[in-house]
């Protein structure tokens, strides 16, 4: 009979195994915080480990370049987002049978699950924050993420709206799907307290306003887009 494995030796195991966690999260949360206020080329990796009371070595060790860091503070939100967006743009298909999905149930599947992690705690907030800024910036380093993150979520949903908006221009719906992204991304970066026109007056929306308000916003500039002409192609979707 083989001798029992050490007791004690399970525990260092356990306990540092349970320390590492602790600094990736570390890690994690200062690079979020760090990537959304000074954007990804004002942020060093030195400048993260600081803030995280961690060294280099440990950021190297856990995920290797600033790259491979930022791209596990967004993915670490993000996928659950996505999952939930996916999630409800099935079951709305579903709800349609050989119908075409409703336009608002589109939007509403897109754009609900964003609200509803805003709703759930300050460090989802700052998720979004970090999210809007990599969107928004055009730096090299991070269009394969980008591509990474967003290229096939947005084929499934604009494949939704082509069916919802038969006969338009797919050009045009790939636009202002994009400028619904960017409205979004206005939103939920913070930016829309910011401006001082909209505070003077007012604003101060709660999330269960803005919800409604943002989807027929996009939903109005979807229903814009012109029909296709005889010499335009409609989107190649197969």
């Amino acid at each position: 009979m083989s001798a029992s494995p050490d007791p004690d030796f399970d525990v260092l195991q356990a306990t540092d195994s349970d320390r590492g966690q602790a600094t990736r999260e570390r890690l994690l949360d200062a690079a979020e915080r760090l990537f959304a206020e000074r954007g990804y080329e004002g942020t060093s990796l030195r400048a993260v480990t600081r803030a995280a009371g961690a060294s280099v070595s440990a950021a190297n060790y856990h995920f290797g370049s600033k790259r491979s860091l930022l791209r596990a503070a967004v993915r670490r939100h993000l996928e659950a987002l996505n999952q939930r967006r996916l999630a409800l743009l099935a079951a709305a298909e579903e709800r349609a049978g050989a119908r075409a999905p409703r336009l608002e149930d589109v939007a509403d599947a897109f754009l609900r699950p964003v609200f509803e992690r805003r709703e759930e705690s300050a460090k989802a907030l700052a998720s979004f924050e970090l999210m809007a800024r990599v969107y928004s910036e055009s730096i090299e380093d991070l269009a394969a993420l980008k591509h990474e993150l967003f290229a096939e979520l947005s084929e499934r949903f604009l494949d939704a709206i082509d069916r919802a908006l038969p006969g338009r221009d797919p050009r045009e719906l790939a636009t202002a799907f994009q400028l619904g992204v960017g409205a979004l991304l206005h939103v939920i970066g913070g930016h829309l307290e910011d401006a001082p026109a909209l505070i003077q007056r007012g604003a101060g929306w709660r999330d269960e306003e803005l919800l409604p308000r943002v989807a027929s916003y996009w939903m109005a500039g979807l229903r814009a887009v012109p029909p296709l002409t005889p010499s335009r192609p409609t989107r190649n979707t197969g």
